[in-house]
């Protein structure tokens, strides 16, 4: 029979090594989206602009979720209107 101590110290290093994993599936998440898979425009659609977007960056004129420069009157599929514009 196996000490208690044994089985606390391996369920131990099971958390860890998860916690471990989680760190190495985080730059994956980190990857953007080409402008032609997310049907980014240049010009607003149905009065949404990517300046009013929650993932839009204004001090770089970027998004979080796609590649390259982002116009601030742009659109895509991936908008979500800030909170405080609703």
């Amino acid at each position: 029979m196996r000490p208690l101590n044994t089985k606390r110290r391996d369920f131990f290093r099971y958390m860890a090594l998860l916690g471990l994993a989680g760190f190495s599936v985080a730059p994956l998440q980190a990857a953007k989206y080409a402008k032609t898979i997310i049907q980014y425009q240049e010009t607003p659609k149905d009065g949404k602009v990517c300046k009013d977007c929650i993932q839009f960056l204004p001090e770089t004129s970027g998004c979080k979720l796609v590649e390259g420069s982002i116009n601030p009157e742009g659109w895509c599929r991936l908008f979500v209107l800030l909170p405080e514009k609703r």
